[in-house]
């Protein structure tokens, strides 16, 4: 009767243990609002065909090609579109996880947006995860003539950002593009360090210092 009890308990204490998240669940279970472009079941078409080793593309809602490009035991990257791709990542948290999106846009400088989310897809407070680099971060300690300089020749800085699971490594790297002119665009190349490295505490990303 004790080992019937016991076996009842085990299998009510791993029905309660929540599900790991994979890159598959991950993208299986993300919002509409996060994948605009691509509906459910051509998110499973792409899985599959990407876990048979098939390059093959499909068509999103706008007709513009889709592909997974990349598949990680913790990350998920695929082109949604002609000019937009997203990295999901899935960060250890504590004794759970986040789920991490990288989101580029080409405008055709690469623009990257980072948010965090818990394993249901409510939205977390970025800023307690990752501090966005500022111009300051970029350029380092200027003198207050040089960084005025550098601020009116730089209307705006766009930033791609790329996640290694490897070493838990976000990298951001300036987008100058063309809206710097011409006679601006060598001392602004200058002033900005070539990349950011930011790695995961298990809590937030860290700075690495340079």
């Amino acid at each position: 009767m004790s080992r019937f009890i016991l076996s009842i308990m085990a299998l009510l204490g791993a029905i309660t243990v929540p599900a790991q998240m994979t890159p598959r669940s991950v993208l299986t279970t993300a919002p509409e609002k996060v994948l605009l472009t691509i509906d459910a079941s051509t998110l499973l078409d792409m899985l599959d065909y990407y876990e048979n080793g098939v390059a093959r593309t499909v068509k999103n809602k706008a007709g513009e090609n889709a592909v997974i490009t990349e598949m990680t035991e913790s990350t998920i990257t695929l082109n949604t579109g002609a000019a937009h791709s997203i990295t999901f990542a899935i960060l250890p948290y504590g004794k759970s996880s986040v789920i991490m999106a990288v989101d580029r846009v080409d405008s055709p400088s690469t623009d990257a947006a980072v948010t965090f989310y818990d394993s249901r897809w409510n939205p977390l407070d970025s800023r307690k995860m990752l501090r966005f680099p500022t111009l300051a971060d970029w350029t380092g300690k200027l003198s207050p003539d040089k960084m005025e300089e550098i601020e009116n020749a730089l209307p705006f800085l766009m930033v791609d950002a790329r996640y290694n699971p490897a070493t838990s490594t976000l990298t951001f790297t300036p987008q100058i593009g063309d809206y710097v002119s011409v006679e601006n665009a060598g001392k602004v190349k200058d002033a900005l360090a070539p990349q950011l490295d930011y790695v995961w505490s298990g809590k937030s990303f860290k700075p690495v210092k340079r």
